[in-house]
Order: C-alpha cells, then sequence, then structure tokens
C-alpha cells in the first residue's frame, strides 16, 4: 500500500466549515455591537413661534409691582428704542433635557426628547417678536442685536417656568426691571408678574405651545406696564 503525504490529504469538512463560519461570526458580532452601541432616536423640541395667549384674563400683577403704566419716552418708529437682554430662567431649567414637575418638589423629564437650542434663547427671540409685534417691528431688539449704545434696557428674569403636569398647567413668574436710555428723565424701574397656562395637550409640544402662549402673555403686560 502506498502511503499518502500529509500534503496531499484533504481537509475533513467540518475543519472547512469551521474555517469558513469564524470570519462571518466575527463580522456579525461586530455589526451587533455596533448596532447595541448607536444613539438612540431624539425628537428635537423648540417653541412655536407665532403662538399668542390663549387664556383671555389679563395677568395680575404681584404685590408691589407697578400697577399703573409707567411712561419710558419710547415711542415705535420702527427703529431700535430698547435693547432686551438675554432672559433669565432657573438653574434647573438650563438644560437642553426638556423637564417639568411631577410632584411640588420632584422633576422629571420626557424620554428621548431635546430642546434643539438653549430654552432661555428661544425665549428671548420669541419675547422680542411678541412686543414688536405689539409696538412695531423693529422697536425692540434682542440681546444679539446691533443697537445704538444710546437705548434703554429691559431686563426680564423668570423666577419659575414649571410645567405641572398632573395639574395640567404652566405656572410662569417673572421679575423685570427697566433701565431707561442714557441721559433721558425717566428713573429705572421694575415690577413682578405672575401668570398661570393651561396645557391642552400632554406631550412635549403641548408644554412648548404653554411656554410660549406664557411669554406672549408677559410680552402683553410689559407692552402695557412700560406703555412702550
Amino acid at each position: 500500500m502506498q502511503a499518502v503525504s500529509p500534503s496531499h490529504r484533504q481537509a475533513r469538512p467540518g475543519h472547512a466549515f469551521k474555517a469558513c463560519c469564524l470570519p462571518l461570526c466575527v463580522v456579525l458580532g461586530m455589526t451587533l455591537a455596533g448596532c447595541a452601541s448607536s444613539p438612540p432616536e431624539r425628537t428635537w423640541l423648540s417653541l412655536p413661534l407665532d403662538a399668542s395667549p390663549a387664556t383671555p384674563q389679563a395677568p395680575a400683577p404681584a404685590t408691589g409691582s407697578a400697577s399703573t403704566p409707567v411712561a419710558t419716552g419710547i415711542v415705535s418708529r420702527g427703529t431700535p428704542q430698547l435693547r432686551l437682554l438675554r432672559v433669565q430662567i432657573p438653574e434647573y431649567l438650563q438644560s437642553n433635557r426638556v423637564r417639568y414637575r411631577d410632584s411640588a418638589a420632584t422633576l422629571a423629564e420626557w424620554p428621548g426628547v431635546r430642546w434643539a437650542e438653549r430654552v432661555e434663547i428661544g425665549l428671548t427671540r420669541h419675547l422680542a417678536e411678541q412686543l414688536n409685534g405689539l409696538v412695531g417691528t423693529g422697536t425692540v431688539c434682542d440681546d444679539a442685536c446691533h443697537a445704538t449704545p444710546n437705548v434703554g434696557n429691559l431686563q426680564v428674569s423668570y423666577v419659575a417656568l414649571d410645567h405641572d403636569r398632573p395639574q395640567a398647567r404652566l405656572h410662569a413668574q417673572v421679575n423685570w426691571a427697566l433701565t431707561p436710555t442714557p441721559g433721558s428723565a425717566a428713573t429705572p424701574r421694575q415690577g413682578q408678574v405672575r401668570w398661570t397656562e393651561p396645557v391642552q395637550e400632554d406631550s412635549p409640544t403641548g408644554q412648548a405651545a404653554a411656554m410660549a402662549r406664557a411669554n406672549a402673555a408677559i410680552a402683553r403686560e410689559l407692552a402695557q406696564q412700560l406703555r412702550l
């Protein structure tokens, strides 16, 4: 009997199958690992810029705030007469996560939803647009405008801007301060406004819409108080 050289022996089928499947398993494992580590899909939320107050009643100024219109000497002329400084918001809202109150002492977040921009930037732009809609386009410019230095400054600070989800209400409390145009006879003034807005839809979109309506209502109150 003639001996067969090892170099002429054929590989057994089992060995060939293992040699073929091993690279495929490695590739499949890498693919599954990549899928597992991919970031989750997110929805990006912004304030609706065309929102208007949905509730007919006017907000009641808090005790100690100005209850009568304050003359500032600002006249609607289509040119910047007042600079709206960036709106201030509480620390717990300074995030791209969309947060709401699920109790008096705790906060929660809408899963998979993020603000498309910083909340205070959106509120500032929206408030400036609302004020301009009341007093004339271009009269009020936001913090990023290039107005001449000889204009007054308006600072609006949200002490609270809370979506009470169990009660379907948005509670807002604002402190405002006006620094008159340099050289004018007017004196610095300040006041406070509180507002409660129904949240008509239990969703992140419903919360954003209520925030925009509350911000528009604040603009109406400011226009009356400052006599813009």
